[in-house]
């Protein structure tokens, strides 16, 4: 899987920056995770269940200067979930979401797209008992899950905090929402990211949000 905008920009909103631990759940290509310890000091848990996407997150960490830092873990989150004793004071998923699309014929891609691997349900429950009192868990999906989404999420005890629509353009409907989510209760802070101010332009806000990771 490549490098994608949502990666990068849950990459660049997540508030890490005093987290101690962070959780980085299906980690891809490990964009998140490196983006993570970019702008924190904490040390990461990246898993990731699909082989190659582990040996290309692997193969970048150890090419970073954070090496030292992150953790890779190739398995199944749920099964990995189970024996964790640890907890995460931030937790951070770019999950998989396709649930009707037809499916890629190659595994890999399936595992990344596809809600198959990961349910909605399974990833808040999970992610829910292993959260620590106090901290934070953040994701980005389409705008159409997000009612469902946060649902899941009250019933396992987390509420949301902070929610931000992200539009390509000005003037069209949101494409993905980024939510964030606690297990105390905290004002809910909301607003918008438009990505593009014209065809091929990054608007300023979006530019200012991913600033520490594009070279121009």
């Amino acid at each position: 899987m490549k490098i994608g905008t949502d990666g990068v920009i849950l990459g660049a909103w997540t508030n890490v920056k005093n987290a101690k631990n962070i959780l980085d759940i299906g980690t891809g290509t490990g964009i998140i995770s490196l983006a993570s310890a970019q702008r924190s000091k904490a040390n990461i848990t990246a898993i990731e269940i699909e082989q190659n996407a582990y040996n290309q997150a692997t193969e970048n960490f150890n090419n970073s200067k954070f090496k030292n830092r992150i953790t890779t873990i190739h398995d199944d989150f749920v099964n990995w979930s189970k024996k964790c004793t640890q907890k995460f004071d931030y937790i951070v998923s770019n999950p998989p979401f396709f649930q009707d699309s037809k499916k890629s014929l190659k595994i890999n891609r399936t595992l990344a797209r596809h809600t198959d691997s990961l349910p909605f349900s399974k990833l808040i429950k999970h992610t829910s008992e292993i959260l620590e009192h106090g901290g934070y868990f953040s994701v980005i999906i389409p705008e159409i899950y997000r009612l469902d989404f946060v649902k899941l999420s009250i019933s396992f005890g987390l509420h949301l905090c902070r929610k931000t629509l992200v539009k390509s353009f000005e003037n069209t409907t949101p494409i993905r929402v980024l939510l964030e989510f606690t297990n105390t209760i905290n004002p809910l802070i909301q607003n918008e990211l438009v990505i593009y101010s014209q065809k091929g332009k990054y608007s300023e806000e979006f530019k200012n949000l991913t600033k520490d990771f594009y070279i121009e």
